[in-house]
């Protein structure tokens, strides 16, 4: 601190930042550590294109939903109707059956990897505009329903016994 011819005080600093010497051409000295090209002076860096830093993972609802997956309490639909609510007390003891699509006309494979429950499955393509009147034909005699897959729109069947239990849910 110094006092002033007046009696106040204050503070003195150098100011901020330091002036560097110039050249002979008038030009700014370049700092000690910059990068130099070879010729004593300074490069410039490329700037990179800005990018969108990278998401801190899935929400918590995201998370507590995949560990309802994981359990068998919910389905690969978003808007699985069977699944637990927030208002649950306790999640429910759903021994519900899940569907996987089948590709048509194989047996023993997947079309997709998501799973539905009954229900979900025939209010989906409700929703969707599919539906058994298309291919009524069809289902006679294989025994099967064409669907899409209301997640990754992949097309199969499921067995007529499935789907029809998925109907009898919903009424």
């Amino acid at each position: 601190m110094t006092q002033a011819a007046d009696g106040s005080w204050y503070a003195w600093a150098p100011p901020f930042p330091p002036f560097a010497p110039a050249t002979a051409a008038g030009h700014a000295a370049t700092p000690p550590n910059a990068p130099t090209n070879g010729a004593g002076t300074a490069q410039r860096r490329e700037k990179r294109p800005w990018t969108l830093p990278p998401p801190p993972g899935p929400t918590l609802r995201q998370r507590v939903e995949q560990r309802e997956r994981e359990r068998g309490l919910r389905c690969d639909d978003v808007s699985c109707g069977l699944g637990p609510s927030d208002e649950d007390p306790e999640p429910p003891n759903s021994n519900e059956k899940r569907v996987g699509i089948r590709p048509l006309g194989e047996h023993g494979t997947r079309a997709c990897p998501h799973v539905f429950h009954g229900a979900c499955l025939v209010s989906a393509e409700r929703v969707a505009g599919w539906g058994q009147e298309d291919s009524e034909e069809k289902e006679e005699k294989e025994g099967m329903v064409e669907v899409s897959c209301p997640v990754c729109r992949a097309v199969g069947a499921v067995p007529r016994e499935d789907w029809e239990a998925g109907v009898r849910a919903l009424e």
